[in-house]
């Protein structure tokens, strides 16, 4: 059993979409999955369209608190066929005041997990955008992380945070985690996005999947229907980046190799890398916000999407400029 945390401290670079899509697709080539909703946010259960139990999710597997013993068994609720799901909802939000002066309070998720009747070949964690004991849990039951970037700054320092942990992780019990990156809401018709990307590439080598999420607004109407974007439209975008993921991730690292891997070829190799890439990188050109030639696997797209704060910045200075000098023009009263 392969147990992947999908984490990242920045929020909206495509962890629930990817831990949703990445499940389905796994599921759909007959491999048997457990997606576990492990943000109080609770958008993995919405995204799926899943009553949650309020007596009954993952909160009460994990609480201190609770007076009858619920296991990861008990919650679980069936989303198709080899497709399982651990509901959460906001009483998860508790958990980070209720589990910070409890003995093993790291391991309560692996524990849960190790007691499983129910037999998966994955196990998919949905991390929440924190940096907690939520996501320390996740860690710490997880041999390998998926780390999703937006070409954002703020997704790059997402991962030196997240990698950080995962040192930490290791040295303090020896358990090590193998991150890979993955790039997320790309728009191959920019300039700019091809630029970052290959940067990324260099720098992150085979660190970062060969496998990138391309920008689809199936992606978003899915959510509207509480589907995985195959079964939503087999045809879409979005459903063939994600089975080459889930391919990609089938012929990645098992467990039992996994594990045996340094520090210094995984999460310090990638805390390093990230930490070099922010030392040496330069701003890419502004030249090309608009829009270049469409290729037939690109879904039109009427806005540039850009991860550029520059360009906001200008707008609002020049805003306010305008503003000035347009008081300053009135005539006197």
């Amino acid at each position: 059993m392969r147990i992947i945390a999908v984490a990242n401290q920045k929020g909206g670079c495509g962890k629930t979409t990817t831990a949703i899509n990445l499940s389905s697709c796994l599921a759909l080539k007959g491999k048997k999955v457990l997606l576990v909703d492990f943000d109080p946010q609770s958008h993995a259960t919405m995204g799926l369209n899943i009553e949650c139990d309020p007596k009954k999710n993952i909160y009460h597997v994990l609480a201190p608190t609770q007076s009858d013993a619920v296991g990861l068994d008990d919650v679980i609720v069936p989303v198709k066929e080899n497709f399982d799901i651990a509901p959460s909802d906001t009483l998860l939000c508790a958990m980070e005041q209720e589990l910070a002066l409890v003995d093993g309070r790291e391991k309560r998720l692996l524990e849960a997990i190790e007691c499983l009747e129910k037999s998966y070949d994955f196990i998919i964690i949905d991390c929440p955008p924190s940096i907690g004991h939520l996501s320390f849990n996740a860690l710490r039951a997880s041999s390998e992380a998926i780390i999703p970037i937006d070409m954002s700054l703020f997704s790059l320092r997402g991962i030196a945070k997240l990698t950080d942990m995962m040192v930490m992780i290791e040295n303090a019990s020896g358990h090590v985690i193998t991150p890979r990156a993955l790039v997320t809401m790309f728009d191959a018709r920019t300039r700019y996005s091809q630029e970052v990307l290959e940067r990324v590439r260099e720098k992150f080598e085979d660190k970062v999947f060969n496998t990138v999420i391309r920008y689809n607004i199936r992606l978003r109407e899915t959510v509207d229907h509480g589907l995985p974007v195959g079964d939503y439209d087999k045809h879409a975008i979005g459903q063939k980046d994600y089975e080459a993921l889930s391919e990609e991730v089938m012929g990645g690292l098992q467990k039992d190799t996994a594990v045996e891997i340094k520090a210094s070829s995984g999460a310090e190799e990638v805390l390093r890398t990230t930490r070099e890439y922010f030392d040496t990188m330069k701003p890419v050109p502004m030249s090309d916000i608009d829009l270049e030639s469409e290729t037939e696997d690109v879904e039109s797209f009427p806005y540039p999407a850009q991860s550029n704060y520059s360009a906001m910045i200008n707008t609002i200075a020049c805003g306010t400029l305008a503003n000035q000098s347009d008081e300053s023009e009135e005539p006197d009263n």
